[in-house]
């Protein structure tokens, strides 16, 4: 019996590595392989998206939870969020990385647990915003106090292991992909 759970094991492991290959070549093609200045660019870019669309759309459609359609990067429970929530995701996210960041710079290798506790936001509204704002800029900064150059390492269960470089990286692309949902969703819900 403990060989066929060893066996079966070992078949959901190679299932789970071939249906996050695409997920971890786009990290690697769009956001790994670029300078750091240009993941800085796009993570920026993104939040400059965030402001303004949220700064253009009345509260009650910032709460609003219609569903999102089928968007790369969001799974089914975040297609029910609002525009609130996927931004407090988002700032969650940006919060555990920048404890991990430096320790990975530093040389230490992270355990970061389960990630699946950062689907689960509250109903939430504009009272995420100057926190979004806050982490944004303290990920933005990163470049200046770290030299993203140590050796540590943490094991993310969708891209692999990742050192400080490769999880900056990360935090660009998490924040591009949430984009179009938030846009969208605001669309769905400003719809009378």
């Amino acid at each position: 019996a403990s060989m066929a759970g060893d066996v079966l094991q070992a078949v959901r492991v190679a299932a789970a590595m071939l249906d996050n290959a695409p997920a971890r070549l786009l990290l690697w093609a769009r956001y790994r392989s670029r300078s750091l200045a240009t993941n800085v660019r796009q993570f920026n870019s993104a939040v400059a998206e965030i402001e303004e669309l949220v700064a253009a759309t009345p509260e009650p459609v910032l709460r609003g939870r219609r569903p999102v359609s089928a968007l790369p990067g969001v799974t089914p429970i975040m297609r029910g969020w609002s525009a609130y929530m996927t931004i407090d995701h988002c700032n969650d996210v940006h919060e555990s990385l920048l404890g991990v960041l430096p320790q990975l710079d530093a040389g230490r290798d992270v355990e970061i647990g389960d990630i699946g506790r950062f689907d689960h936001p509250a109903e939430c509204g504009a009272e995420v915003m100057p926190r979004f704002r806050d982490l944004a800029a303290r990920i933005a900064g990163l470049p200046q106090t770290l030299s993203f150059s140590g050796h540590g390492t943490f094991v993310h269960p969708i891209f692999g292991r990742l050192n400080s470089r490769g999880g900056y990286a990360l935090v660009a692309m998490h924040l591009q992909l949430h984009v179009p949902q938030i846009r969208q969703s605001i669309a769905i819900n400003g719809q009378a």
